[in-house]
């Protein structure tokens, strides 16, 4: 972890951030002294029950991204990882009291100091004659409750659907008692769990622990702090099994039963962990036959830049799952809130397919045939080539890294592993219809850029051998003219050409070397050693096309480009099989 951020000032981060909040959501209001975020209207006497909740900042967007009709109607910011001052909390309240004779619910973290300085607050108030009811919520069930220290459990993600809950029927008119009793009712049934797989790092400070990359913290906190145990790291299902027994147990959650989960980022997660992540919570609650009836995913809970999860489960009761659906379905102009019309069940069929061919239907062979010795080393070139990319995978990576996604090898391998995966399926004896599975295994295996280019390769060589005749056996002929019309094929629909440092240096240059040595005996030893040196030549070229060609700094053009060299490897492969078959 580098520790790199952007700040002006560590002290002004809170401050500066807030603003940041209500300059993107205007209607939301700043009181700047005392870091309280206000909805739109809240100074309006609407006798609808307040709702307030807070805690210390680096949790973004919790509190401030939660205010908004349905959810806060008003949000106390403390300073990293602090308490917020009794002070600020109980103006807050003292605002919202003179706003509406509804009374006010406080939803409390149940951390030390936010209790300690909420609960302060609260007595004021009501010494002051303020209807003021507060909820203490803490969820976290990696700590088993015979090792739980006096302060309880800590307050998580859960959190979240409390004040969403407690939201919602505050602006449904119900009072509050009844507010209050709802947001106890959910708070004593919800459960959470979290994996982290790095520390955070507070502005100004270092990383709060050191962390092996092949572990991970199980109960890691909000604050940074290490977990209850180190495991360790494994497949993304595995960690979500071990997060989703502990809740279960805790929840003592059976067949049949219905929970609502929510699925919280610790911040530095990336969304394709987390997408993956959501989809192994759902798909192993149904395995036990436990249905998740509503789905809640995103960054709501962070601490700073560690990367983790919390996985939440609210367990439902059938005496009123109903009324806490509708609640949670309630809409909310809270800007944070990921809820919507979408999170709400299709009544529609899902896809259970892709829309393709029917892959049963008889194949239309096209184009000469080959016979079965030249069938059978069809066979081996594809096998030995497709080897040699898997091979190959970590090396082309590593030349993609700096001037690509470093991906180009795991790409490349996509489509080895789809043709060996397929190889006795293929139309090995037919090379144009081969081809044209080959473009498609591409263009389904591989994607992006390379898919479009190895598919629009193939597909156009493809067509090249579709027209033609078999004439005294010449296939080397054929053969070439299709590797031509595979170059032009790619040149026709991209802009890279000779010398732009692209697999087309490899490609080209090569096709014209066996042209010019067809009459030596060992031309297919001299194709192997022209790929080789093509692609080694690319260091010496700028890239011009692609997406290499966006990278200016010289450090990171000096190496072999990354598709030139994966296409000198097959192309090598190929003739190094054919050479070992002649011997």
């Amino acid at each position: 972890m580098s520790g790199k951020n952007l700040l002006n000032l560590v002290d002004d981060a809170v401050d500066e951030s807030l603003k940041g909040l209500v300059f993107t959501y205007p209607q939301l209001e700043l009181n700047e002294l005392e870091r309280v975020v206000f909805k739109s209207g809240w100074s309006t006497s609407n006798n609808k029950v307040s709702i307030i909740s807070g805690g210390g900042s680096g949790h973004e967007p919790f509190p401030a991204g939660f205010v908004g009709d349905g959810m806060l109607t008003a949000s106390v910011s403390g300073s990293i990882y602090a308490a917020p001052p009794t002070s600020h909390i109980l103006q807050t309240i003292k605002c919202l009291g003179r706003a509406s004779q509804a009374g006010c619910l406080v939803i409390i973290p149940n951390y030390t100091g936010d209790c300690l300085n909420f609960g302060l607050a609260i007595e004021k108030a009501r010494s002051s004659g303020l209807k003021v009811n507060q909820v203490i919520v803490g969820e976290d069930c990696s700590i088993p409750d015979d090792e739980l220290g006096i302060a309880g459990k800590r307050a998580l993600p859960g959190i979240l659907l409390v004040i969403k809950i407690a939201g919602a029927f505050s602006q449904m008119g119900r009072n509050l008692e009844e507010v209050t009793n709802w947001a106890r009712t959910v708070a004593c049934r919800i459960a959470s769990c979290s994996i982290g797989l790095t520390p955070c790092i507070v502005p100004g400070q270092g990383p709060m622990f050191t962390l092996p990359n092949d572990e991970v913290e199980f109960g890691q906190g909000l604050h940074g702090e290490a977990g209850y145990k180190r495991i360790k790291l494994q497949k993304a299902r595995v960690m979500v099994g071990l997060m989703l027994d502990t809740i279960i147990k805790t929840l003592q959650l059976q067949e049949k039963d219905k929970v609502i989960v929510l699925i919280n980022n610790f911040g530095g997660l990336s969304q394709l962990e987390q997408g993956i992540v959501t989809k192994e919570v759902v798909e192993q609650l149904r395995e036990k036959n436990i249905q998740p009836v509503r789905i809640y995913s995103g960054t709501l809970m962070s601490s700073l830049d560690s990367a983790g999860v919390h996985v939440t489960c609210l367990k439902l009761s059938a005496a009123d799952d109903s009324f806490i659906i509708e609640a949670l379905d309630q809409t909310t102009n809270a800007p944070k809130w990921p809820g919507g019309s979408l999170r709400i069940p299709s009544t529609r069929e899902p896809i259970k397919k892709s829309l393709e061919v029917d892959q049963r239907e008889s194949k239309c062979l096209l184009g000469p045939a080959l016979n079965k010795k030249q069938t059978e080393l069809m066979k081996i070139c594809l096998n030995k080539a497709c080897g040699e990319i898997i091979r190959e995978e970590r090396t082309i990576n590593d030349l993609d890294r700096a001037c690509g996604d470093n991906d180009c090898g795991s790409t490349l391998k996509r489509l080895a592993n789809g043709i060996s995966s397929s190889i006795d399926q293929l139309s090995l004896s037919h090379p144009a219809t081969l081809l044209t599975e080959i473009a498609s295994i591409a263009e389904n295996r591989m994607g992006g850029t390379s898919g479009a280019l190895y598919g629009l390769m193939f597909t156009t060589a493809s067509a090249s051998i579709k027209k033609q005749i078999l004439k005294n056996n010449n296939w080397l002929q054929i053969w070439m003219e299709a590797w031509s019309a595979g170059i032009e094929g790619i040149k026709n629909y991209s802009a890279a050409r000779l010398g732009d440092k692209t697999m087309i240096d490899v490609l080209e240059p090569t096709l014209q070397d066996l042209k010019s040595n067809l009459a030596n005996d060992a031309v297919l030893s001299l194709v192997a050693k022209a790929a080789e040196k093509h692609a080694e030549a690319t260091k010496y070229l700028i890239p011009r096309a692609g997406r290499a060609s966006y990278v200016k700094q010289s450090k990171y053009l000096k190496d072999m480009d990354a598709g030139a060299f994966g296409a000198s490897v097959w192309i090598k492969a190929i003739a190094t099989a054919m050479i070992d078959l002649s011997l």
